[in-house]
């Protein structure tokens, strides 16, 4: 039986539009609202990331020393680093750097420590512990605000046998310590529950490219077939466990392996299956109907983290030195038109009964036009908010984070934890994010812009990269 009937006709595009302004618009007033009642307690990392935003071979320079200070183990090794990086011509530091690297004897150890431990804090904004255990604290207080998360391990591909196996070790410690320790946790229907009822309060990401040090694309049955192999435990741990298991998107390259390894693990094993998808693929509008029809043929019901994606500039630099064609859109607006077609494609979707085939979807944005959009379609489809929820990083969008809690809607953060060395490369990823011209964030905060901008259609924009 059906536990809520959707809208069998599509309303006019016009109304559909303003519901969607009405709906960003109030929330981008009550995040504001949030924004300036916060306080920041990291001041000198603000300093860092507001001027970082203003100029870009500072910034530049910024992130090329963050990327190295994990191994820099002494003040005099920071200061002569920091020296290096940002004294390069054509980069204008900000005042209170420039005096702290001008200064000599004792105050070039105060600086580098100092510097040092902001950076450490900066990492510490996104990153939650280094361990399931040490999260734990974080991941209540987290609960406490009215959000849940999805834990994901730190690190790039692994190199060896040896490393796959210790990264197995490791998505099986979350699997175990996760539905334990969050089962103390008070109760909380937002977050427990959806439009069908029940759902796990432990959620784990996983990359594939951390269980096999031998995937290759030229080898894709066999790497199939082994990261099968290796995926079967831990999936029959969480199937047990009551854990939520999302299967992130990498780099284009594995794209194609992500998604057939995904659905022959959901044939295999019931557990609660979730899958990203990137918009800013040129393939994504296939990619979403593809998945539509597997769930429609196998009836199984699934969750797409519908996100933009993370390597537009690897994806673009790479493509262009292999002279292959690019895979990602070339400009932003093209990217958020195909996130809001994928949107609608999978909330048209969304299962009405608890054992009905269909995709549930968690809107992975820190994009008020993005998020309003989905909000909006969702009505249109006579669909409680329940029936979605929305993700977004640790660290990133606090204001609007609040703003949906307090709207009542179903947040997630998406949690990393790991070591700092091989979490570098995530932290400058997250942190050209916050900086980027065309940060969403950036614009709607930090720059103030106008809501009929923050919120206007992708199709009224043209140029900018594709992010």
């Amino acid at each position: 039986m059906h536990l809520f009937k959707r809208s069998q006709t599509a309303p006019a595009c016009d109304d559909s539009e303003s519901n969607l302004q009405s709906i960003g618009s109030d929330l981008l007033e009550l995040a504001r609202s949030k924004s300036a009642g916060m306080f920041s307690s990291h001041f000198w990392s603000d300093k860092l990331m507001s001027w970082a935003m203003r100029d870009a071979a500072f910034k530049t320079q910024l992130f090329r020393f963050v990327d190295v200070m994990p191994v820099l183990r002494t003040p005099a090794s920071i200061h002569q680093h920091l020296v290096e990086y940002l004294t390069q011509p054509g980069v204008t530091l900000p005042p209170f750097l420039k005096l702290g690297l001008s200064a000599g004897g004792l105050a070039k150890g105060a600086l580098s420590k100092t510097v040092a431990s902001q950076v450490e804090s900066m990492a510490a904004r996104f990153v939650a512990g280094t361990d399931a255990m040490s999260a734990i604290p974080t991941l209540r207080r987290l609960w406490q605000d009215g959000v849940t998360f999805s834990v994901d391990l730190l690190g790039e591909a692994c190199l060896s046998d040896a490393e796959a196996v210790e990264y197995q070790r490791r998505y099986h410690n979350l699997i175990e310590v996760l539905p334990r320790e969050v089962a103390s946790f008070p109760a909380s229907p937002t977050l427990q529950t959806d439009h069908l009822g029940p759902i796990p309060s432990a959620s784990v990401s996983i990359k594939i490219s951390s269980l096999s040090a031998r995937i290759s694309p030229a080898d894709f049955d066999g790497s199939l077939d082994h990261l099968v192999a290796a995926l079967m435990p831990i999936l029959s741990l969480a199937a047990k466990n009551g854990v939520f298991v999302n299967f992130d998107m990498e780099q284009h390259a594995l794209k194609d392996l992500t998604i057939a390894l995904f659905k022959r693990c959901c044939e295999r094993v019931d557990f609660h299956a979730g899958l990203a998808m990137q918009a800013y693929l040129r393939s994504g509008d296939e990619d979403a109907a593809d998945l539509i029809r597997w769930t429609q043929r196998t009836g199984r019901q699934v969750t797409v983290r519908l996100i933009k994606g993370a390597y537009w500039d690897y994806e673009t630099t790479h493509a262009r030195q292999m002279n292959w064609p690019l895979p990602v859109w070339t400009h932003k607006a093209e990217t958020d038109g195909c996130f809001e077609r994928m949107a609608e494609k999978f909330i048209g979707q969304i299962p009405t009964s608890a054992g009905a085939a269909g995709i549930k979807l968690a809107v992975g944005s820190h994009n008020l036009r993005s998020i309003a959009h989905a909000l909006a379609t969702l009505k249109h489809r006579d669909l409680p908010a329940s029936a979605i929820e929305f993700q977004m990083l640790r660290g990133m969008a606090d204001e609007l984070k609040a703003a949906l809690v307090e709207r009542q809607y179903r947040v997630r953060e998406y949690v990393p934890v790991g070591l700092m060395i091989p979490g570098m490369a995530y932290l400058v990823r997250r942190l050209l994010e916050n900086t980027s011209n065309e940060s969403w964030l950036r614009a709607g905060f930090s720059d103030g812009a106008d809501v009929k901008i923050l919120l206007a259609s992708p199709l009224s924009f043209s140029g900018g990269r594709g992010g």
